[in-house]
């Protein structure tokens, strides 16, 4: 019998959808002189353009004095590697963790252990963006939700943690679904968090009110995707292009929750581009709808030419905001021209999808001054 072969290249690498930080289990370490030393490995993305990250070790120290009531702590941050892709942050990390552990003698683990820890700890960071671990403890990218990478030796254990930690959507372990292409709904959460958990009664009740506009924003985002896809279903029967006004005002009204929530202190950037990108998607669903029209004479094709060359220069305003080179432009004409049939995107509902998963975590109940933070994703 063939022995396995171990130099199969590995699947690419998933760059992460959920979040841009994770790190290891806190170490103290033993018989330290004059105080106490705790240490840790953390990663954040330093380039959402190039998908990098850098991985740096932080360093809390606590100098006894005479006085115990005055203790000195300091911490310290050290770059361990800069602009690596997320698998080698992940093995940086990893690496880190392992060496503290296997030195009882020189190190104790401190709370909180990596299941207290939840997302944060970089084990199931990885897993939850699609990563499984090996028996030598190494991260590999599945190259599909239910497959295991070739040429690797797996312990059950870590092959059932990777399957329940797994929220990667199927379509995007090439890392071109739509999801890949969406703001993350998990930044806007813990943007909310930072703003709504502080101790004073007046911001806690901001922070309420913020996460009501937050809701209201994605039903609104909702609605005008219900409203889009009714019109693909109906666009060849006339009476119904009026539910491309209504998907309108319905990311009109998504627009003027952003604008609320940048009053609570919430960066609303990629959320802004986004409702635009839903705007220009619904001007150019109608152009297309209106193009299927024509093209097969069905309708009052006067009526319907008006209304087409109206929506394709909407569709063109917008997008200038996006990007104003003129192959954009041609690229989008071109494409009203070509579709057989309108369709609404699914990056909308994946969207809605995320949020109202990662909004579960969050629960729905009124955070107080003693209540702890939800986990940073």
């Amino acid at each position: 019998m063939n022995a396995p072969n171990t130099n199969i290249p590995g699947p690419h690498i998933l760059h992460p959808l959920f979040g841009t930080y994770c790190a290891t289990e806190t170490f103290a370490v033993k018989n330290f002189k004059g105080g106490s030393q705790h240490q840790h490995f953390e990663a954040y993305l330093d380039d959402p353009v190039k998908k990098t990250w850098t991985v740096s070790k932080v360093v809390t120290t606590t100098q006894n004095g005479f006085n115990p009531y005055r203790q000195k702590n300091t911490t310290t941050t050290q770059l361990v590697k800069g602009k690596v892709n997320f698998k080698e942050a992940l093995e940086l990390l990893g690496t880190h963790e392992k060496d503290c552990k296997d030195k009882p003698l020189a190190y104790d683990k401190l709370y909180p252990d990596a299941p207290m820890m939840r997302f944060i700890h970089y084990k199931a960071f990885a897993e939850r963006e699609g990563y499984v671990y090996d028996t030598n403890g190494k991260p590999h990218a599945r190259p599909n939700e239910r497959v295991l990478p070739i040429g690797c030796t797996f312990y059950q254990p870590d092959v059932d943690s990777a399957n329940l930690n797994n929220e990667r959507p199927a379509a995007e372990f090439d890392n071109n679904g739509p999801v890949s292409k969406l703001p993350n709904t998990h930044f806007l959460l813990d943007n909310f968090n930072t703003a709504a958990h502080k101790s004073d009664y007046q911001t806690i009740l901001n922070g309420l009110r913020a996460l009501s506009i937050l809701d209201s924003f994605v039903n609104q985002v909702e609605q005008a995707q219900k409203h889009l896809d009714a019109y693909c279903d109906k666009y060849s029967q006339t009476g119904f292009g009026g539910l491309i006004d209504d998907a309108d005002t319905s990311l009109r009204l998504a627009e003027s929750s952003l604008k609320q929530l940048r009053a609570y202190g919430v960066d609303t950037t990629e959320y802004d581009r986004f409702v635009l990108q839903c705007r220009v998607a619904t001007y150019v669903l109608h152009a297309e709808g209106l193009y299927d029209l024509m093209n097969k004479g069905l309708g009052d094709y006067a009526a319907n030419e008006a209304l087409f060359q109206s929506r394709v220069t909407q569709a063109l305003t917008e997008f200038k905001k996006i990007d104003s080179s003129e192959s954009a432009h041609r690229t989008l004409e071109n494409m009203i021209v070509q579709t057989p049939k309108p369709e609404s995107p699914a990056a909308i509902g994946d969207f809605v999808k995320q949020y109202r998963r990662q909004r579960t975590g969050y629960g729905s109940a009124a955070p107080s001054a003693s209540a702890p933070k939800p986990p940073k994703p």
